[in-house]
């Protein structure tokens, strides 16, 4: 998957391809974990300054998948142009929920909605239990410049 432009700190477009297609033409489901993931790391670099990855004492953060779903509503052929739009649930603690809309760019037909949940561990496999104070700070002037990223999950199928 090659995104094109984001649009909004939230968006990335982008073209089906035709791997990721069946014989019909029509994107294989599976495919959809791989753009949320693309959603996920293209916010994940806006609210964090350009960094693909956070960073806690010289370390990554790695975020693993404990909870997802999807809610697949039409479907994308070969060729079509594809909107992902990322969304993040703050929390209290240092556990990621995403939600994402997937749309056909051309009528803004809803093709899936899904969710995905993390928890976040640092090297070695320890949870991480709070922020680095840059990192919160960051989130937080993020979320209060780009409220519209902000979600409580509530106008998405695939909720907890």
């Amino acid at each position: 998957m090659t995104a094109s432009v984001i649009t909004l700190p939230n968006e990335i477009r982008f073209s089906v391809r035709f791997a990721e297609t069946d014989m019909a033409g029509v994107y294989h489901h599976s495919n959809t974990f791989v753009w949320f993931e693309a959603g996920r790391f293209a916010l994940i670099e806006q609210m964090i300054g350009g960094q693909p990855m956070i960073e806690v004492e010289g370390g990554p953060i790695f975020a693993p998948v404990t909870k997802t779903r999807v809610s697949f509503k039409g479907f994308g052929r070969f060729g079509d142009e594809l909107r992902l739009e990322t969304f993040i649930r703050p929390q209290e603690t240092t556990r990621l929920i995403f939600y994402y809309r997937l749309t056909k760019v051309r009528d803004a037909s809803v093709v899936a909605l899904g969710m995905t949940e993390h928890v976040t561990l640092v090297e070695g496999g320890r949870f991480l239990f709070r922020w680095p104070e840059d990192v919160a700070q960051k989130m937080t002037t993020f979320f209060s410049e780009n409220p519209g990223v902000v979600t409580d999950g509530s106008g998405f199928d695939a909720k907890l």
